[in-house]
């Protein structure tokens, strides 16, 4: 249920992506299909990209993976303009009700990514 939130919050607040000229993608995986997620998507009015990672590959690779449950963990990523991953130290709620403060979360990640990228660091 957390993601579900999650995903609608991101909705929500697209513009403050697109203000700090950053895009935002989600990258789905197990346990739904494609189609569901695609169903889902269009239910919930989700207009930005949702990326289907039918074999977990990417997921895993991208460290979006816990091995323990063997299920995908909520987690972001930032990437550069440039495909060097910036970001990556969060992990979002699931719990009901923290979809605005992880919205806030990866938000202020994206904000010091940037000005490190910025300063050169």
């Amino acid at each position: 249920m957390g993601c579900e939130e999650l995903l609608v919050e991101l909705q929500g607040r697209q513009k403050e992506f697109e203000d700090r000229d950053a895009l935002l993608v989600v990258l789905g995986s197990l346990p739904e299909s494609a189609d569901t997620a695609r169903r889902e998507a269009e239910t919930r009015g989700i207009t930005y990209p949702l990326l289907y990672d039918a074999e977990t590959a990417v997921t895993k690779e991208l460290g979006l993976w816990s091995d323990h449950m063997e299920m995908p963990w909520m987690g972001y990523l930032i990437i550069d303009k440039a495909g060097k991953v910036a970001g990556s130290d969060l992990m979002l709620s699931e719990a009901p009700g923290a979809g605005p403060e992880s919205v806030d979360m990866i938000l202020a990640a994206l904000d010091g990514a940037q000005q490190a990228e910025a300063s050169g660091a």
